[in-house]
């Protein structure tokens, strides 16, 4: 074998061991209780997806694409609340499933609004847990 064969081998296996690991990691945090798949929009229009996993009084969102173990965003129930939702306009379908509900939510006295896209039965099940919350003073 050349040398360049066997970096384009080692290349390739790093490759299939990294894709293996972030699906891996996905099917594990799905099967965990209190997971969600949930897309969260970034600056701009653009929807970054992953999963969600509902600790105590902490929503903790994982990107898909990684393999860290930290939360990439954390909303607390006691600071957010729901401005509105809505279903997914015509130019957020081919990023979103027609099912999909769009939910504005505001962070305390955050100045921007953070903008959720979850399945039905998931935006339910959101809407549950922060009604669980003990009431703002």
């Amino acid at each position: 074998m050349h040398a360049i064969d066997i970096v384009v081998v080692c290349v390739a296996a790093v490759a299939l061991v990294w894709f293996a690991a972030i699906l891996g990691r996905q099917r594990y945090m799905l099967r965990a209780p209190g997971t969600i798949p949930l897309a969260v929009r970034a600056r701009g229009n653009r929807w970054q997806y992953g999963v969600a996993r509902f600790v105590g009084g902490e929503l903790r969102w994982y990107r898909s694409l990684g393999v860290g173990t930290r939360p990439s965003r954390v909303l607390l129930r006691a600071r957010i609340r729901v401005v509105g939702h809505r279903s997914p306009e015509p130019d957020e379908l081919s990023s979103l499933p027609p099912t999909a509900v769009i939910v504005t939510c505001r962070d305390g006295d955050a100045d921007s609004d953070t903008v959720l896209a979850l399945g039905e039965g998931a935006y339910t099940g959101f809407v549950s847990w922060l009604e669980a919350s003990a009431p703002l003073a």
